[in-house]
């Protein structure tokens, strides 16, 4: 049996308490990316192979951990003007079924919005998030029956019946990055709320995206797209320019706190630019994390970052 030093024992004590608020080993094993099996086996004095390959791999990750804490986070949800408006359409699509397309410039909070609402309606609300590899019919379905917990099949009818059959009355269907979908994936994903209502019940689905979704549904394609245009409901579209002042303030409290006008309106106008409310986020974080974020440490991370400043103007 292999005599563990006080900092390996140390590892075995954090992996447990990862274990506790994980739920279990191998959820905090698999997050960690090593085998809770051989975890148990070197607490137990039964592990074969090399032990000190295995602890190590616990250590670099607590001290990773560790480190990160020490770092600027930012907030993981403030009600700006915009992710208000996004998080009560999503809530009205809920409520009322049908189909709804929000849609804005990347950046200003939508995501946050969407993490906000299935936080608060984890029973009713389901969030699959589109890629470049899965944005076909059945790419779609599976990433619906992944999050249901509906059987997998290889043929998209039956992957459509099995994840129906896992929805219910008065839920809502969350597509974020939906300007990936093909046509047939958007056809199918609205198909859900037609299936619903047909029955009369409620099954909202809110696509959310940036500005391809309109392009497409609004532009050269629209006569393809009319179908889906006559059934949505919403379509609310929002800009960087629409980041407003009392925004920015919600999101740097500790700024705020300091009464700091020249950093907020600093920020202010790096939000209302291209960069968006996420590109102030990280700017304010880096220049935090670089102990400088006074107004002259703000502009230097932003050369740093290589953020285009012009049209910022002087303050």
């Amino acid at each position: 049996m292999t005599e563990l030093t006080e900092v390996q024992k140390k590892a075995i004590e954090q992996f447990d308490r990862l274990a506790l608020s994980e739920g279990s080993a191998n959820k905090a094993a698999a997050r960690i990316g090593i085998s809770s099996a051989a975890i148990s086996a070197i607490k137990n004095g039964t592990y074969a192979g090399n032990v000190k390959n295995q602890i190590d791999k616990l250590i670099d990750y607590f001290a990773t951990k560790s480190e990160e804490a020490e770092v600027y986070h930012e907030p993981e949800y403030v009600p700006t003007s915009i992710s208000t408006k996004v998080y009560e359409t999503i809530r009205s699509c809920k409520i009322k079924g049908g189909f709804s397309i929000i849609t804005g410039h990347a950046g200003i909070g939508k995501t946050k919005a969407i993490q906000e609402f299935h936080r608060q309606n984890p029973n009713d609300s389901i969030v699959i998030t589109i890629n470049p590899c899965c944005k076909s019919i059945k790419a779609v379905l599976k990433l619906l029956a992944n999050e249901l917990g509906a059987q997998i099949s290889s043929s998209s009818d039956d992957l459509w019946l099995n994840v129906c059959n896992k929805l219910h009355d008065g839920m809502v269907i969350i597509i974020d990055e939906g300007q990936l979908l093909t046509f047939h994936g958007m056809e199918t994903v609205r198909s859900f709320s037609d299936y619903f209502a047909d029955r009369g019940q409620t099954l909202g689905v809110a696509l959310v995206g940036n500005n391809g979704i309109r392009e497409r549904i609004e532009g050269k394609t629209k006569d393809s797209y009319r179908q889906i245009n006559n059934r949505t409901w919403q379509r609310p579209y929002f800009e960087t320019r629409d980041v407003q002042y009392h925004d920015i303030e919600q999101l740097f409290p500790i700024l705020t706190a300091e009464g700091a006008t020249k950093e907020l309106t600093f920020l202010h106008r790096i939000a209302q630019s291209p960069e968006g409310i996420r590109g102030a986020v990280r700017l304010f974080g880096n220049a935090y994390d670089a102990e400088s974020y006074d107004l002259h440490g703000l502009a230097e991370m932003a050369k740093f970052m290589r953020i285009d400043l012009t049209g910022i103007g002087r303050l």
